[in-house]
């Protein structure tokens, strides 16, 4: 057998492994993005409606005065002014707005979605490549090991 012969049925066998790193790399991704998508989304709910609501507290005796400080009064009695109240609780959510923007900011989360969905999108494409054999297993290879440093994260 020459070597040229050996190649040819070695070179399945390969393309088959490669096949399988890329479709368990895909579930990978699938798993963290399942997992990291929820929590950006839960990130940046927050954050807009802890800070809507809390322009609006602040908002109510801006703009309805004495008029609106009354109303709230005569509704809630905690045995400080409603105002305080008010002020409190913007306060809080202010804090909360911050908090969340902070987390996603530090933890990259839309950068991390979004080179994982790219990844994910090139790693099928070089799967369909492969299935259809219409790449060179050494590129593919190539190409498998490059897609990979762009997503340290998984």
């Amino acid at each position: 057998m020459s070597e040229d012969d050996t190649t040819i049925l070695v070179q399945p066998h390969n393309t088959r492994a490669l096949l399988v790193k890329v479709r368990a790399k895909r579930q990978d991704i699938a798993d963290y993005l399942a997992k990291i998508r929820p929590r950006n989304s839960r990130l940046i709910n927050a954050s807009i409606w802890s800070g809507a609501i809390a322009a609006a507290l602040t908002a109510g005796p801006g703009i309805g005065g004495d008029g609106f400080v009354d109303a709230i009064k005569d509704q809630v009695s905690f045995g400080i002014p409603a105002w305080q109240v008010l002020c409190l609780c913007a306060s809080l959510l202010s804090i909360a707005s911050v908090v969340a923007n902070g987390m996603m900011k530090s933890h990259d989360l839309g950068s991390q979605i979004a080179s994982a969905s790219a990844c994910d999108a090139k790693l099928e494409g070089l799967e369909t490549l492969l299935e259809l054999g219409q790449i060179d297993l050494k590129q593919a290879a190539t190409d498998y090991a490059k897609y990979l440093a762009e997503i340290p994260q998984i």
